[in-house]
């Protein structure tokens, strides 16, 4: 597979599993008071949320505003329609689309040894959560003889250990629920014979 189909079929995974979150998605950031948003949670004030916004028509609205001041002022809704339309649906497309070429891609790239197409896509989608992690994580378990191009393996690593590595346990269960979404996810994809 090329770089851009493995980037293709992360985004498109990224979409399809709502891992991160659905087109309308959105959160409060869990590092502070401003909003995450869309698939990919990307993150507003001042963050790559704002891009996102910058692109779609009424999005300059909520750029640059707190969480806390969507919401009461009562736009939570309208924020997560306007992410939800078509306009919002292809800004998020062409900027997950970039990410997952320029960013995850490079990063999974980086791991030794990783050359399973289908483990790729997998570590690809957990990428969101941080792509610097994501590859030390693999790179660690790849040195400790895991066998990091069996799908099942990958799967019960990041289910078991990833929250613990990212040093961010008090997410350990839904960790667990997206590494086994992940896993069916990527194991109904028809990748056979496909080589990296």
């Amino acid at each position: 597979m090329t770089d851009k189909q493995l980037a293709y079929e992360i985004a498109k995974g990224l979409i399809a599993t709502g891992v991160e979150g659905g087109y309308g998605a959105v959160t409060c950031s869990t590092a502070g008071d401003y909003p995450s948003l869309g698939a990919s949670q990307w993150e507003g004030l001042g963050g790559r949320g704002d891009m996102l916004l910058s692109y779609i028509d009424g999005g300059s609205q909520f750029a640059g505003r707190s969480y806390s001041d969507i919401e009461s002022n009562g736009e939570l809704d309208a924020l997560a329609a306007l992410l939800d339309s078509p306009q919002g649906q292809i800004a998020q497309n062409m900027i997950l689309a970039d990410d997952c070429l320029q960013k995850y891609i490079p990063a999974l790239q980086a791991v030794p040894d990783l050359a399973n197409p289908a483990c790729i896509i997998y570590a690809g989608i957990w990428c969101p959560t941080s792509h610097h992690v994501v590859n030390k994580f693999l790179t660690r378990r790849q040195e400790r003889d895991y066998d990091i191009n069996d799908l099942e393996t990958i799967r019960d690593l990041f289910r078991d250990q990833y929250a613990t590595a990212a040093d961010c346990e008090e997410y350990a269960e839904g960790y667990a629920n997206r590494a086994n979404n992940t896993y069916n996810y990527v194991s109904s994809l028809d990748l056979e014979g496909l080589q990296c």
